[in-house]
């Protein structure tokens, strides 16, 4: 973004692979420093074994149907994207489904960073509510500075919010309940010691996990969104170029 490469490479005919190559490195990065710095508990497993490697199939499939079903974010919070490319899926540009593996991946190890130290400071005598609700303001932090890091000046040509204060805070709020309803499935993967969460329980779980992410995004745009904003059904984040937020920085 600042370096202008980004934009660069978009109007070029090299725009496509260049933002594939981009999230496929990032994420080879980071599946090779969890197998490589394992947890002490999954000392002697395969590597398909290891919480890293279930925890990356969990965030595999959620990133994409998160980017196959994201017209939430279109309709509701006007969302625009400036790429060019034209290795697009479902109105997304593809690599996207493999960039936001990685950005998951960041904001879920965040909110069980955050959870367990919360839990540990509260302690067991903590009332289960409590326990509960003390670690769920950081999905909302995690959606809100995930708006705030990217939707920046610098990237304007590249990705907007039509109103950013809207994105700030209905969007902080719409985008954070997808971690609310979704943390406590990843939660129990190889949890207890000695417990090998099979695959099958893993893809049930994310899946079950969105089933809940898309029922709350339809009761948003149904009855909550209409109340603070317009929503326009059918948008797209890549059909608006010209008269738009998308603009040089």
């Amino acid at each position: 973004m600042a370096t202008r490469l980004g934009k660069r490479m978009s109007l070029g005919p090299w725009g496509d692979p260049f933002f594939l190559a981009q999230a496929l490195v990032l994420w080879a990065l980071l599946l090779a420093g969890g197998f490589a710095f394992r947890a002490p508990e999954d000392a002697g497993r395969p590597w398909w074994r290891l919480y890293h490697a279930k925890f990356q199939a969990f965030m595999f499939v959620f990133a994409f149907l998160g980017n196959w079903w994201s017209e939430y974010f279109y309709e509701i919070l006007h969302m625009q994207y400036g790429f060019r490319t034209t290795w697009n899926l479902n109105s997304v540009p593809f690599f996207l489904y493999v960039m936001t593996v990685t950005y998951f991946t960041t904001y879920g190890t965040l909110i069980d960073v955050v959870r367990r130290r919360t839990l540990a400071a509260l302690g067991p005598s903590a009332a289960p509510w409590v326990r509960t609700a003390a670690w769920l303001p950081v999905c909302f932090a995690v959606a809100g500075l995930e708006t705030l890091l990217n939707a920046n000046p610098v990237a304007r040509d590249l990705f907007c919010y039509e109103d950013m204060t809207l994105a700030l805070t209905f969007g902080t709020f719409m985008y954070g309940l997808w971690f609310v309803v979704s943390a406590p499935f990843w939660f129990p993967i190889d949890e207890e010691p000695g417990v090998d969460t099979p695959y099958r329980r893993v893809l049930t779980s994310v899946l079950a996990a969105f089933m809940l992410v898309l029922i709350v995004n339809e009761g948003v745009r149904s009855f909550v969104a209409p109340l603070v904003t317009t929503v326009e059904r059918g948008a797209k984040g890549l059909d608006r170029f010209g008269a738009s937020c998308l603009g040089p920085s």
